[in-house]
């Protein structure tokens, strides 16, 4: 077993949501300026139990948290799960996935998803072949399993990436490493279907650990059907690298196109970035994970199709909006973080990963 401590570095904002709209007044409340997450547990905690008044769990159920709350306590952190700098300006705030002590973490869960596309990536970089709409599932959901399941494995018991196992990564406190990122679609020079997330901030640093099986490999390699399959794993880093640059190449000549220079800025420091990795050859790639990185970092991309297939791709699966023409460049929007003026700054899910041996 080769087992790894991973050093994942955050480059921009990344949101992981646990699936939950936290509500102004329920589940958050603004105060001078500052973001408070509300836990009932935690405003209870101020009442010995024999003092909780009778008619409280009666007035829970008609008055929202936030309005329990008096100056004084806005003083007092152990009152709050957790204190973030700015107001949202809106209702709901998609959260970010924790722990039982409302620590924030990565989970190994989405680094594996991030990883499968970057070796899935390779092998057909490797393969060279044109793909055709008759290798995809007739069901949206569903449309690339036929593939995954043709070069990774025919089942889950056989599939390659059971060899691989990221660990999710140890939790960190929400208060030193939460920001309240605000997110548009941005559509050349337009923007559209603004948000608001719990984001972890740009340069927080957190440890995982990654084992790669190598018994399972070698097996596989003579019983699973792995034939030759094993060295995406043990270069992982560096085919990781290689769909990096390939995505951030886009990205910039994207930003460039639409002259949005903090994106340009942003994805020529990634470049720099991964240029010093491969000259000093070290375990590091890029990566991007979680919420907002759009269908370019999620898919193989428009490449291994030739234009008329992937005009039927589009149609059939993904019928994109307003009035685009066949040939017209897909996607044509992302999903940036903007500033308090709506400026774009930074596109979201970039982390840093440096692998050391454990």
């Amino acid at each position: 077993m080769a087992r790894y401590q991973l050093r994942i570095t955050t480059r921009s904002e990344v949101h992981i949501g646990d699936g939950q709209a936290l509500r102004r007044e329920f589940e958050f409340t603004v105060h001078e300026g500052r973001f408070y997450r509300l836990s009932v547990p935690h405003l209870l905690a101020r009442y010995e139990e024999e003092e909780i008044p009778d008619d409280l769990l009666d007035r829970l159920t008609d008055v929202p948290p936030a309005r329990w709350l008096d100056p004084e306590d806005f003083r007092r952190a152990d009152r709050f799960p957790y204190i973030l700098p700015g107001d949202p300006q809106v209702g709901e705030v998609r959260s970010f996935v924790k722990d039982p002590l409302f620590r924030p973490y990565l989970p190994g869960s989405s680094l594996k998803g991030a990883l499968r596309t970057v070796i899935l990536w390779e092998i057909w970089r490797e393969r060279g072949e044109r793909l055709t709409l008759s290798q995809l599932d007739r069901r949206r959901e569903w449309a690339g399993q036929p593939i995954e399941r043709a070069w990774l494995g025919r089942d889950p018991n056989h599939d390659l990436l059971r060899a691989l196992r990221p660990g999710d990564s140890q939790p960190v406190p929400a208060s030193t490493s939460l920001v309240i990122a605000r997110a548009v679609v941005q559509v050349g020079p337009r923007q559209a279907a603004p948000i608001s997330v719990e984001a972890l901030r740009p340069g927080i640093t957190l440890t995982a650990t990654l084992s790669i099986d190598e018994r399972l490999l070698e097996i596989g390699e003579r019983k699973l059907g792995w034939e030759g399959k094993g060295k995406f794993l043990r270069s992982l880093a560096a085919v990781a690298r290689n769909f990096a640059l390939d995505r951030i190449r886009k990205e910039q000549a994207w930003a460039q196109a639409h002259q949005l220079g903090a994106l340009q800025s942003f994805y020529a420091d990634l470049r720099a970035r991964l240029d010093r990795m491969r000259a000093e050859k070290r375990p590091a790639f890029l990566l991007r994970v979680g919420w907002g990185g759009g269908w370019e970092s999620k898919t193989l991309g428009k490449e291994p199709f030739d234009e008329a297939a992937f005009e039927e791709l589009l149609r059939r699966y993904i019928r994109p909006k307003g009035d685009r023409r066949p040939g017209d460049p897909f996607p044509r929007s992302r999903r940036v973080v903007v500033d308090g003026q709506g400026r774009p700054l930074r596109p979201f899910g970039w982390v840093e990963v440096e692998m050391e041996p454990a």
